[in-house]
């Protein structure tokens, strides 16, 4: 398998390196670590090819970026080929699965669960997002409010109520990709550099990840009420 590895990407945590593979069959994943081969590692694992890190030996890093600080946005070459119909499709089709997954999980949430903060769980300085109900509005905040005008695409307002917001919001995001040109690209002096094929890569994987937090928070929620 080919990955493209970004080194001081600082995503889930400040310095951290992540991993991408752009296969098609395993469109939209990220290994994620302390240093580039624990990333690698985490890619491997994520991707079926063996668990302990065993499966980065059948990975070949064909491209590495390195930021000038960590969470300084950037693209891989790769990045700047124009998006190809089976990636849209591949987006589109796990936005859609995904966000059905997110919605069961909230809609069946009381409120005590939506409000419930894991007092042992770290988060990067810059977010915010600590209970259920504020990670659920952070999905849509990232696809709707981030992600799509970082290419000049239409943002949309935030609703009231989160059940709404993520309704709504999905089916923005998968409206907007649907349509949107192969060959977008902006370079923002705070944001970094973006593409399409960069946007579909991360719509893809970033409600994935927060959803298995989500899934863990709601658990431990309905474990220790009150």
């Amino acid at each position: 398998m080919r990955a493209y590895v970004d080194t001081r990407a600082g995503m889930a945590e400040d310095g951290w390196s992540a991993a991408w593979t752009f296969d098609l069959a395993h469109w939209g994943t990220c290994g994620q670590g302390p240093d580039d081969a624990a990333a690698l590692a985490d890619l491997a694992d994520r991707c079926g090819l063996g668990a302990d890190g065993s499966g980065a030996d059948s990975i070949d890093v064909v491209e590495r970026v390195v930021r000038a600080e960590s969470g300084d946005e950037t693209v891989f070459e790769r990045d700047l080929a124009p998006a190809s119909d089976t990636e849209r499709g591949a987006t589109l089709a796990i936005l859609a699965r995904t966000r059905a997954r997110t919605l069961d999980l909230v809609r069946a949430a009381p409120p005590g669960v939506l409000g419930y903060r894991d007092p042992g769980r770290r988060l990067p300085a810059y977010a915010s997002w600590h209970t259920v109900e504020q990670l659920a509005f952070h999905i849509a905040d990232t696809e709707s409010r981030y992600y799509l005008p970082l290419l000049g695409l239409p943002a949309r307002e935030r609703a009231g109520d989160v059940v709404t917001e993520l309704e709504e919001s999905g089916a923005h995001v998968r409206r907007v990709v649907s349509t949107m040109a192969p060959d977008l690209s902006r370079v923002w002096p705070e944001h970094g550099s973006w593409t399409s094929v960069k946007v579909l890569r991360r719509l893809a994987w970033h409600e994935r990840g927060e959803l298995d937090v989500l899934a863990g928070l709601v658990d431990q929620a309905v474990e220790n009420p009150g």
